[in-house]
């Protein structure tokens, strides 16, 4: 049996999508995939689980007894703890599921680690599929993340995605605007706190409806415009908006306050990748800077 799962960048609405703001996101052409080999019954059932990088480097191993769900060999004890809380949440979900037989699990990701693309998504959406049980529910009793990322896990388009009432409501839509040219994805590579701090600062605030309702705007409008000139004053406006929100600097002002383009954070703040707009000698600005990963919009996004 083989699955595949898609990697994800959340356009807009990053930490108020938690609230029920309106985000829009793309599936990416890197993924995850998992092949799954079952062998013979045993009374001591075993599950073999072996994980490659795109270079085919063995990054995890483990070994877990199906009957016990429990680790009995790793090269990794805190990836297989987050292994075995997904088991044990497949077994409530679908009792029974892995029975009395031994079974091999190879993945494989498309993206390097640090890109931030979703390797835990991707894995959440595979087990999902492998186990006959729903990735937003295991995704929930998991991660407990907004959603948009298992949406586009299994999406062949753009999303609208939005929560209501705690639940996902998935719109696909076409992105796909006619200066595509003028908009690539440069990788950060930052290895900082970051991220967690202005998801902890969000978490600290209650919810404003004005302020989500104009994140929601944003991106309705992102989704619709079609000049390159309004779609880069909506990025504008939204890093405005979550900075002025989170008392947060924004990535241009940090890494890139002489670039005459457009720069935009994409999903949580704090590393992984910015959507900015080209501009002349765009390519040796960022590299000469030491941010030598970029993608154009067709290079990243499923379409």
């Amino acid at each position: 049996m083989n699955f595949r799962a898609n990697g994800k960048l959340l356009i807009s609405g990053e930490y108020a999508v938690l609230d029920g703001s309106l985000a829009l996101a793309v599936p990416c052409r890197f993924g995850q995939s998992l092949s799954v080999e079952f062998g013979e019954n045993s009374n001591s059932p075993v599950l073999n689980w072996q994980a490659f990088l795109t270079d085919d480097e063995l990054w995890f191993s483990g070994k877990i007894d199906l009957k016990t769900i429990s680790v009995i060999e790793t090269d990794n004890p805190e990836l297989a703890k987050k292994l075995i809380g997904l088991f044990e949440i497949i077994e409530k979900l679908n009792p029974g599921f892995f029975k009395n037989q031994n079974i091999d699990c190879k993945s494989r990701l498309e993206f390097p680690k640090n890109w931030g693309l979703g390797s835990s998504s991707t894995l959440v959406s595979l087990l999902a599929h492998f186990s006959g049980t729903d990735a937003f529910e295991l995704n929930r009793l998991s991660f407990d993340t907004s959603g948009y990322d298992i949406a586009c896990a299994s999406s062949d388009s753009a999303i609208l995605y939005q929560l209501k009432n705690g639940k996902p409501f998935v719109e696909p839509v076409e992105f796909n605007p006619y200066f595509k040219d003028k908009l690539f994805f440069v990788h950060l590579n930052k290895k900082q706190d970051t991220r967690s701090n202005v998801s902890k600062n969000y978490k600290d605030l209650k919810p404003e409806k004005d302020w989500l309702n104009g994140i929601s705007a944003i991106s309705y409008n992102l989704l619709k415009t079609e000049s390159i000139e309004e779609f880069e004053l909506l990025m504008n406006l939204h890093e405005e908006m979550i900075s002025s929100r989170l008392g947060f600097q924004k990535a241009k002002e940090l890494y890139f306050s002489d670039y005459t383009g457009s720069v935009k954070s994409l999903g949580a703040w704090g590393g992984d990748f910015v959507m900015i707009t080209a501009t002349d000698g765009f390519r040796n600005y960022f590299e000469s800077k030491g941010f030598e990963t970029i993608l154009s919009f067709d290079e990243m996004v499923l379409n």
